[in-house]
């Protein structure tokens, strides 16, 4: 029954997510952004009927308390998509979906709703933080400009 609901989620939303697979209890799918290689995972839990989906990024280096600050405010920015950290330090983007099984174009329309918004927050704000306040790697500033030109 979970691997039918995961089927049919990945079939709904691939053609806006291209490459999107299965793995294990949930689904994944890796993309080029301007902010740069991210992996977005989709974790299941049949009990809750719910699904998280998340993808984490390395911390900026240097960035201190004002970063956390940040990190809060945009948080009230985003009604449905949250930043915080994880145990392993890492920033984690994150947001869960509770699962409609009567409707499932629904719950992958709002998927793919939230997608946007992660990729939104990663891509413009958190982008424009690290460059606005130098906290970019010199890799980083050549992507993020590069990414601005096309």
């Amino acid at each position: 029954m979970d691997s039918d609901i995961l089927e049919a989620l990945r079939e709904l939303m691939e053609p806006e997510l291209a490459g999107i697979q299965r793995q294990g209890s949930g689904l994944y799918v890796t993309q080029e952004r301007r902010y740069g290689r991210l992996m977005l995972r989709f974790d299941f839990d049949p009990s809750a009927e719910s699904l998280r989906m998340y993808t984490t990024v390395p911390p900026p280096p240097g960035a201190g308390p004002e970063f956390l600050v940040w990190c809060l405010s945009t948080n009230t920015l985003y009604w449905d998509v949250k930043i915080g950290l994880d145990a392993h330090g890492m920033l984690l983007v994150h947001s869960d979906v509770d699962l409609d099984q009567e409707d499932l174009t629904s719950t992958a329309r709002v998927l793919l709703d939230r997608v946007k918004a992660m990729y939104e927050l990663l891509d413009d704000d958190l982008v424009e933080y690290l460059l606005k306040n130098k906290l970019a790697t010199p890799a980083q500033i050549e992507r993020f400009t590069r990414s601005e030109r096309r």
